[in-house]
């Protein structure tokens, strides 16, 4: 008989640890470091940095193309064997980038690099956490998720120090050497699929309710049945709300990463006159986001263990307050204050989505297929915001279209999560 797990085992802590690895060290390398390198590679092969930044959008489109195929292939490969695959394919990647001549090898890799983002970020891990732990989930994922940022800010420093002294493709074979000697050890030794090949219960099983056993111990028979469930999620209007929640939820994180174009233009309107100088460089706004990101998805990630919906509107406040103190008040401290409280807001992707699809479709074993369909909606929808908000920011009403279109669309990010979970499943279950 299974264990119960009243306290965390090592099995149970080693499942984190490894997700926190995968999440601090190749996915923080791929993505949270790579504004470092466009201007150099550009440079080097004498292109505009739209040629090599564009790979991170075909990143984008790539995830969210992968995303469902890692979902469903999930239920007949072993974990290990997915986050493995993803683990090799970001060193693999990052070996590609170093030996990179042209920008045309960029785009190429990163076509296959969004399989690495669902089994070492989104997919996989997620699943990992719903399977072993039967309560503080929320908070979970938002710690393993938090390390993109612990990870971007040491590798930053990293990529940095090599490029000075040895230049950037020795930086990305770095990269790469990290990524295999650290991840695929930690992949092998901690990952196992359930708690119970190891002859464990999830932790806090034991104190679990009737109703939440549903929704890890989901009663459907063999695969069949599994999928049979997962197909009959994706007909509802849940999925389809929360498929709309997600995107525009992203086109909205995508903001953050015109703050210091938006500093500079309202320092030019000031030079001429017309309005206040912005109370602090968009660099130090930035950094200030960052902060508030990873803050968000510890506090929003544990908020969420007790209430999904009062979770998912603080983060919708947050995000349109955040936004309105640095859209009307940058000549005021508050302009800090707004791009650290729109930093909670980031939270969203990582931690508040997949807990909208626990809570409205439990986490049994056909929560890796629906989790990774409605991811994919983040991934077209922060595709999109990279396209859509720079024309907003140069059309004739320039920052201010931009703004407004992006507060509007927090309402419906609201609206669309919280019919999903009052439609859902689950929440009928319960009633």
């Amino acid at each position: 008989m299974p264990e119960a797990a009243d306290k965390p085992t090592a099995r149970h802590i080693a499942i984190v640890a490894c997700c926190c690895l995968t999440c601090g060290i190749p996915i923080a390398m791929l993505m949270n470091t790579a504004g470092l390198y466009y201007p150099i590679i550009a440079e080097e092969f004498d292109v505009p940095t739209a040629q090599i930044s564009a790979w991170m959008a075909i990143h984008m489109v790539s995830a969210a193309v992968f995303s469902p195929v890692v979902g469903n292939i999930a239920t007949r490969f072993h974990m290990r064997t997915l986050m493995l695959g993803g683990v090799l394919l970001a060193a693999t990647a990052f070996l590609v980038f170093s030996m990179a001549t042209a920008p045309w090898m960029f785009w190429a890799i990163a076509t296959i690099t969004g399989f690495a983002m669902g089994a070492c970020m989104f997919v996989v891990p997620a699943s990992l956490i719903n399977r072993w732990f039967a309560k503080h989930v929320g908070f979970l994922i938002g710690l393993y998720t938090a390390f993109t940022g612990i990870g971007a800010a040491l590798f930053l420093l990293v990529g940095q120090m090599i490029m000075d002294s040895a230049g950037w493709r020795a930086a990305y074979t770095t990269y790469a050497v990290i990524t295999l000697v650290i991840c695929v050890p930690a992949v092998l030794l901690c990952i196992r699929d359930y708690p119970e090949d190891c002859g464990l219960h999830p932790y806090g099983y034991s104190e679990i309710t009737q109703a939440d056993d549903a929704a890890v111990s989901d009663g459907l028979g063999d695969d069949a049945d599994v999928r049979r469930y997962a197909s009959m999620c994706m007909h509802t209007p849940s999925f389809w709300l929360l498929l709309l929640a997600g995107f525009f939820a992203n086109v909205v994180c995508q903001v953050q990463a015109y703050f210091p174009k938006y500093i500079m233009w309202i320092d030019e309107q000031s030079v001429m006159g017309l309005a206040p100088a912005a109370f602090m460089a968009g660099a130090v706004v930035t950094s200030i986001t960052h902060v508030g990101n990873g803050t968000g998805k510890l506090f929003l990630g544990a908020f969420s263990d007790f209430s999904v919906s009062k979770a998912t509107t603080a983060l919708c406040i947050s995000g349109a307050a955040g936004l309105l103190f640095v859209w009307l008040l940058p000549a005021t401290p508050l302009l800090g204050v707004g791009g650290l409280v729109y930093g909670f807001f980031l939270a969203a992707i990582p931690v508040i989505i997949p807990m909208l699809a626990r809570a409205s479709f439990g986490a049994g074993r056909a929560y890796p297929i629906i989790y990774a369909y409605i991811a994919t909606a983040p991934f077209l929808g922060g595709a999109t915001g990279n396209i859509l908000l720079p024309v907003l920011a140069d059309s004739p009403g320039g920052f201010d279209v931009m703004f407004a279109v992006s507060v509007i669309m927090l309402p419906i990010v609201l609206m669309a999560a919280l019919f999903a979970l009052r439609l859902s499943p689950e929440y009928r279950t319960k009633q």
